[in-house]
């Protein structure tokens, strides 16, 4: 386990994680960690530098008092662009550090989004 908080768990759960947008494959990854929040749906973490598709900042960005400071990234490959399908912590709570540099997406943003378990 990477790291564990009162409301936020992160794990190294093993698998693959396969993303494309626009016909392409942006993310194939066994590197991925999965966050569990509450009562939300998991999400899955990816080391910046396994993405590959243009990854841009938006405007949008918040804090989550769990997680930390983060931004919306616009999302481009194949053509095809994603509006805010991205985020990424840029100053990441002490408990929640292992997300420093890691991207997720929106699911239901990408094509397609895929764990495979491993």
């Amino acid at each position: 386990m990477a790291s564990k908080s009162d409301h936020v768990r992160i794990e190294a759960p093993g698998g693959r994680l396969r993303i494309s947008l626009g016909g392409e494959t942006i993310v194939d990854t066994a590197r991925a960690l999965v966050v569990h929040e509450g009562s939300l749906p998991p999400r899955y973490y990816v080391p910046r530098e396994d993405v590959r598709a243009e990854l841009q900042e938006s405007e949008q960005a918040g804090a989550c008092p769990w997680k930390g400071q983060w931004r919306y990234l616009h999302v481009r490959a194949g053509g095809k662009s994603a509006t805010n399908a991205a985020w990424v912590y840029f100053e990441p709570t002490p408990a929640c550090n292992a997300l420093r540099d890691r991207v997720a997406f929106s699911p239901e943003k990408m094509d397609e989004f895929g764990w495979i378990e491993g």
